[in-house]
């Protein structure tokens, strides 16, 4: 069973964590907060102080001296990593007439760990009714979430476990050649690199299968078809290119109402059931959309039921007929020629 000291400790140690890479931060002269900061602080705030905090910068860009605030129970914060007492005298000197009249209770909440003590502008202490009282940092927050019932505590500590992560990732520094450490590039598939060969292989192939004349144009001509199939090939996900293999591999041997002989097909009916991911239809899509499939489905009482139609070259009929034929006739692998896109032995 979760007890309440279990919650109670992980959010302590995640705000811990963030505090010191705030610290950190602050060293270096990083103290700007994303968008993202204010509105994870904004959810911790509406649980631990039961308000309903909306961001002030989402509805209009830049809003002076506040962050956060909430109308109806008339509470605004300003968010931010800088401890000082200078900012927090320039927060007050910029709010507004408006803001004014819509807070009575405003909070500057430290992103970090704030000053033992604060000398506020008398003059605008007075007017907005704010003393070091007002001021909060993380350790405040984590001695207000000690005090929450359990079913705000699990409230948060839900929001925290979850959204820490994301804000640690938002507040990384970056290292000398602006790179961070964490980044959505590393996220992306790295792209298969295209092999293909010269067609002269290929054409050898046609020339004794069919028994005709291939002449350099020609050769030429399977050339460029098998280096732009390979290229095509390489720019599927890999996921999709062994999906497009397995359907070269378990291809129909009867022949198709719908799509002349020497195009593979299969059942769309069969497909459904063999293949055991979720995301066929994406699959689909995918090579419909890079010209590797067709699926024909009208008049299933004429042509019968509806079917996947493999075309593994646009570019040329000869490849395109005897593609499969080739990898047969060489003892080629279809996973290796068409999963990792290498076309090296045509």
């Amino acid at each position: 069973m979760i007890t309440r000291g279990y919650y109670i400790g992980e959010i302590l140690d995640e705000l811990v964590s963030i505090s010191e890479q705030i610290k950190l931060r602050n060293a270096l002269g990083l103290t700007d907060l994303t968008v993202y900061a204010e509105n994870f602080f904004k959810d911790i705030l509406n649980i631990i102080e039961s308000v309903s905090l909306t961001n002030l910068n989402l509805e209009r860009s830049n809003v002076p001296g506040l962050d956060l605030g909430d109308t109806d129970k008339r509470y605004a914060v300003q968010v931010t990593s800088t401890a000082t007492a200078q900012k927090v005298n320039k927060t007050l000197s910029k709010i507004t007439a408006a803001q004014a009249a819509s807070y009575d209770r405003i909070i500057v909440l430290i992103i970090g760990k704030k000053q033992g003590s604060y000398s506020i502008t008398k003059s605008l202490g007075k007017k907005y009714n704010f003393t070091d009282y007002n001021i909060l940092d993380l350790e405040d927050l984590a001695r207000k979430a000690i005090g929450l019932e359990p079913g705000p505590l699990q409230e948060l500590h839900k929001l925290i476990r979850l959204g820490t992560l994301k804000l640690k990732v938002e507040l990384e520094i970056p290292d000398a050649a602006g790179k961070f450490k964490t980044n959505n590039y590393d996220k992306w598939e790295v792209r298969a690199t295209s092999k293909f060969g010269d067609g002269k292989a290929f054409a050898e192939y046609q020339r004794t299968e069919h028994e005709i004349k291939v002449d350099d144009a020609e050769i030429a001509e399977f050339a460029d078809a098998i280096k732009k199939c390979a290229l095509r090939l390489s720019r599927l996900p890999r996921v999709t290119r062994e999906f497009l293999a397995v359907l070269c591999e378990r291809r129909e041997k009867s022949k198709s109402k719908r799509f002349p002989d020497y195009t593979a097909h299969l059942l769309v009916a069969k497909v459904e059931r063999e293949y055991k991911d979720s995301d066929l239809k994406g699959e689909i899509e995918i090579l419909e959309h890079a010209g590797f499939v067709d699926v024909a489905f009208e008049d299933p009482e004429h042509y019968g039921p509806p079917e996947i139609g493999v075309k593994l070259s646009r570019e040329s009929d000869g490849l395109r007929i005897d593609f499969l034929k080739f990898i047969k006739a060489k003892k080629l692998d279809i996973r290796k020629v068409i999963g990792n896109a290498d076309l090296s032995d045509f």
